[in-house]
């Protein structure tokens, strides 16, 4: 989708309609004025923190749907890489990695 076909703002008011919020209450739960949330409707981008905000008091990932409408690819964790040199392992070590691995896992 093109840059320029994308409102954050609309979006935005597209699910607020669907809530059961009045402005009043968006403002409250956002800590600013009535006239903040309305220029928010109107606004092609938010910061993140805003959009992560909304997400939560709306119940919708605008995050999500963000790097959908931007075509960017899905988060991923990032790939831990390490060497080991099976020469230089003891117990104490394998107990570490083993106990990073549980970790990592959960």
């Amino acid at each position: 989708m093109q840059d320029e076909e994308i409102h954050i703002g609309q979006l935005v008011k597209s699910v607020f309609d669907s809530s059961h919020l009045s402005v009043s209450e968006l403002a409250r739960k956002l800590h600013c004025d009535r006239s903040n949330v309305y220029s928010i409707f109107q606004r092609r981008s938010v910061d993140v923190e805003l959009l992560a905000k909304l997400s939560k008091i709306l119940n919708y990932n605008f995050l999500e749907e963000a790097m959908r409408l931007y075509e960017l690819p899905p988060a991923s964790a990032p790939k831990l890489k390490f060497d080991i040199i099976l020469n230089d392992i003891d117990a104490e070590k394998l107990h570490r990695l083993t106990e990073l691995l549980k970790e990592l896992k959960a």
